[in-house]
């Protein structure tokens, strides 16, 4: 982990984090955000949290429909190492604060210095994150069971973002990402002390 007095750093964003374009002014320096790509990993569908766990104190999801908290799990996609695959993204600059929310936001992941593997190369370390064991444990067994689905905003999103990102950028990472695996559901995430989305 960067030393919380340094300036800038980067995270290596290959799913939602690619909607977050904000620059950031450090020291009257502004830091923009960096198109590139993370060589040796491949984005597959492996992380995932039990929408059961943890009360209303923590985000969860409901059913548009009935408007219901489903007992099921929730998958995410997450980063496997590729061998020679390289994989697009967004590259967003952060100082202590700001890597302080992300870490916050990504609770089904570890953030790990990627730094050698991000083109092109920045005076910057980069970072990315990954899922925990226990995301994708509970991955492989909402598999298994049978009871996993993906968000049908979060996979749209994710899609929009790339849309965005450039000409080429949607086609690529339709190349460099595993198939959905699992069905899609019309779920509203629900995060704590903000309006249901």
């Amino acid at each position: 982990m960067p030393d919380p007095s340094s300036a800038v750093a980067y995270v290596f964003g290959y799913a939602s984090l690619v909607g977050l374009r904000e620059p950031l002014l450090v020291d009257g320096v502004e830091h923009a955000p960096v198109p590139g790509r993370l060589h040796g990993y491949r984005r597959r569908w492996g992380a995932a949290m039990n929408n059961w766990e943890g009360g209303d104190a923590v985000k969860h999801f409901l059913d548009r429909e009935t408007g219901e908290r489903p007992r099921i799990r929730v998958a995410y996609l997450d980063l496997e190492p590729g061998g020679a695959e390289a994989i697009n993204g967004l590259a967003l600059p952060t100082d202590a604060a700001r890597l302080v929310t992300l870490d916050a936001r990504e609770v089904n992941y570890i953030r790990v210095d990627v730094t050698a593997a991000f083109e092109p190369a920045i005076p910057h370390r980069v970072f990315t994150y990954v899922g925990t064991e226990a995301a994708r444990e509970r991955c492989h067994q909402g598999a298994a069971d049978g009871d996993i689905f993906v968000s049908r905003d979060y996979a749209a999103g994710v899609r929009r973002a790339f849309e965005r990102l450039g000409p080429d950028a949607l086609t690529e990472f339709d190349r460099t990402t595993d198939p959905l695996p699992f069905p899609e559901r019309d779920l509203r995430m629900v995060l704590p002390g903000r309006a249901v989305t």
